[in-house]
């Protein structure tokens, strides 16, 4: 049963980084981009559950904390276009906020389950799983306060547009370090967990930043009258 699960986890895996791929240099808001990024999410739920499902068969803390973390990356990626796309005002209740917990107590893990290894041993390694536990952590947090904030959940936020692509794009991080780490081994294997993470994240920002940019423009552009004068 564990070796059908895992040919059935890299599979997922596989589709994962394809259409993940196509989803990021597909033009945003057509049916490619929409296609793709629906097969992504899919095929990232297929991962992480399948992933859950080998740590029930044989116990891996490890791959347990990852497969949480990319299942909250991608149920928030995808939850944040829900609230973008909101007609309404939105209340958000106990299923909206459950993901952020999980995420918080899985980011609690990821950081005490490397320390606590250091001290049984009485030697220090890079805690790679410390790092992403940190990332997720913060986010959580980030999140929990979010959904104090009633007026984020009104009609049309941009803001959750932005979200969007941060969450997913760190969903597909998770995605390429994890085929990495299975098929790149070297002495310092440390860098092959955090490299794509760096090199992610600055592309993330890039993306983040360009479509605030476009979004400011459409504002502006929504403000103007046929004279040019702001309204």
């Amino acid at each position: 049963m564990y070796k059908a699960i895992l040919f059935f986890h890299i599979l997922a895996g596989t589709v994962a980084l394809g259409s993940g791929l196509v989803a990021i240099f597909a033009t945003k808001g057509r049916n490619n981009h929409r296609r793709s990024g629906r097969i992504y999410e899919f095929s990232m739920y297929a991962v992480a559950v399948s992933a859950i499902l080998m740590c029930l068969l044989k116990f891996n803390p490890f791959l347990l904390a990852i497969a949480v973390f990319s299942l909250y990356l991608t149920y928030t990626g995808k939850r944040a276009l829900f609230y973008f796309r909101l007609r309404e005002k939105y209340q958000p209740g106990f299923p909206d906020k459950l993901p952020a917990f999980a995420g918080l107590l899985t980011g609690m893990f990821m950081i005490g389950f490397p320390v606590w290894q250091m001290l049984q041993s009485g030697t220090f390694f890079v805690p790679v799983l410390a790092v992403f536990g940190s990332g997720l952590l913060g986010s959580s947090i980030g999140d929990l306060f979010t959904f104090r904030k009633p007026e984020l959940f009104g009609p049309n936020n941009k803001a959750w547009l932005l979200k969007h692509i941060g969450m997913m794009g760190g969903a597909y991080i998770a995605t390429v370090t994890a085929f990495l780490v299975n098929n790149v081994h070297m002495q310092q294997q440390w860098l092959v967990w955090i490299g794509p993470t760096v090199v992610g994240t600055v592309l993330i920002s890039r993306a983040i930043r360009t479509w605030r940019g476009k979004l400011k423009l459409q504002a502006s552009k929504k403000t103007v009258g046929f004279s040019g004068e702001k309204l």
